[in-house]
């Protein structure tokens, strides 16, 4: 079956090129594939599957739309959607799938990934990660009202853009040898994921790591067909 991957679109209603781009990518590009796997930052911020608004609405709208052609969809969590529940999964018809995970295709092992369960060494940031992916943590937080979520993560994303532009590059990125470590671990042959906003193709020991880049102002998709895998790039107009 064919596949293609995405991450870190970080969808957001002062973006309306990045939300039309995805629009049209599902009714073009990935219209060619069965799969369509969205690697984490689907959105740039998710408080709960209880918000809905217009913006929300047309991409649950796009994504059921697709699901409807006969597609699968799956949706991991990134660090910045990863309150996104059942609820909307069902309303896309997608469904959630976890980090990581290992797909045998066309004979290979295939690793998928947001990608931060690699950036080893920002412990400021694995920590920060533990506390907010805590079942209670995340309990409390969704049982406050819709305003106060709002404050509390938009207080959160300036809080992590100061920090991060503070940080020394190697944090930004992922650790090799963390890398090497769980595919050598899980014996794969390639490694898929997103989150550094690096899109590259990597020769590593164990095989290929191919990285998405974010969308900005070009959008990214891998594609995998039979045996061919390649990283695709495009402009945003």
């Amino acid at each position: 079956m064919s596949s293609c991957f995405i991450s870190d679109l970080h969808l957001d209603h002062k973006r309306e090129d990045i939300k039309k781009a995805f629009f049209k990518f599902l009714e073009s590009e990935a219209s060619e594939f069965e799969n369509l796997y969205i690697l984490g930052d689907l959105f740039e911020v998710w408080i709960g599957d209880d918000f809905e608004d217009r913006f929300t609405s047309e991409v649950i709208s796009e994504l059921k739309k697709f699901s409807l052609k006969n597609k699968n969809i799956f949706i991991m969590h990134g660090n910045r959607d990863f309150l996104i529940g059942k609820k909307f999964a069902e309303k896309c018809g997608a469904k959630l799938i976890s980090d990581p995970l290992i797909l045998n295709k066309e004979g290979k092992k295939i690793m998928l990934s947001h990608g931060d369960i690699f950036c080893t060494d920002d412990l400021e940031y694995q920590n920060f990660k533990e506390k907010v992916r805590n079942e209670k943590w995340q309990k409390e937080f969704l049982s406050k009202d819709l305003k106060d979520r709002e404050e509390i993560a938009k207080n959160l994303r300036k809080e992590s853009t100061k920090k991060n532009s503070k940080k020394e590059d190697y944090l930004m990125d992922v650790n090799k040898l963390e890398v090497e470590k769980i595919a050598q671990e899980n014996k794969v042959e390639i490694l898929i994921h997103g989150h550094v906003h690096r899109p590259k193709v990597h020769n590593e020991a164990f095989g290929q790591r191919i990285v998405l880049g974010d969308w900005d102002k070009k959008y990214w998709f891998i594609s995998l067909k039979g045996e061919k895998i390649s990283l695709h790039s495009s402009e945003i107009t």
